[in-house]
């Protein structure tokens, strides 16, 4: 059982490939060392294969990435099933994983996050969840987006470590994850590994 995710730039035309596809580069090739894992093509379109349990997460924070690098932003599917076969590049790879991620993307119309899976109970029950996520998440600002993506992408550490990796003050930092609804993002986030362990940890890598 996989996790495939597929996005692509809103208005990706308004912007040079420079202000957004070095750092999602960057940011996939610490994240995911395997690079046939994931791929960015056609210039404003990326696909990766990734854990089913953090999918929710890794998406999140690409979103914060896109958004804290420019003023553009990201749609993004999500497809959780199984895998039938292997390419040396993901996307030539095949499965139901990566059937519902594509289906999950046509899917979108003025969303700008949705995840499709088997399981139709879990799909109703997340639904509502990630339309209000990704409303909250369609509203961040630069600096806001900044805050959601050196927390998402540094778990371990408080918050206070984080703002001086940022180079910012403390109550600054705390006050752009108000903004961003940290907390409530978080307690989504634990949510959906909970449901996953619940619904799929039988059949997962």
């Amino acid at each position: 059982m996989i996790a495939v995710i597929t996005g692509d730039i809103v208005n990706s035309r308004s912007v040079s490939p420079e202000a957004w596809q070095p750092q999602l580069k960057s940011f996939l090739e610490d994240k995911i060392k395997d690079t046939s894992k994931w791929e960015i093509y056609r210039g404003d379109s990326f696909q990766i294969e990734t854990a089913v349990d953090t999918v929710l997460e890794l998406a999140l924070s690409i979103k914060a990435l896109v958004k804290h690098s420019s003023n553009i932003d990201v749609r993004m599917s999500i497809g959780i099933g199984e895998q039938a076969y292997t390419s040396a590049k993901v996307t030539q790879s095949y499965g139901a994983a990566f059937i519902l991620s594509g289906e999950a993307f046509e899917e979108l119309r003025d969303k700008t996050l949705h995840m499709k899976t088997n399981d139709k109970d879990f799909d109703d029950y997340f639904y509502p969840i990630l339309r209000l996520v990704s409303f909250i998440a369609d509203q961040w600002k630069p600096a806001t987006a900044e805050a959601m993506f050196y927390v998402l992408s540094n778990k371990n550490m408080l918050q206070k470590e984080i703002a001086v990796l940022m180079n910012k003050d403390s109550t600054t930092v705390n006050k752009a994850l108000k903004r961003a609804a940290y907390d409530e993002i978080n307690d989504v986030l634990k949510l959906y590994a909970n449901k996953v362990k619940q619904c799929f940890s039988s059949s997962q890598k």
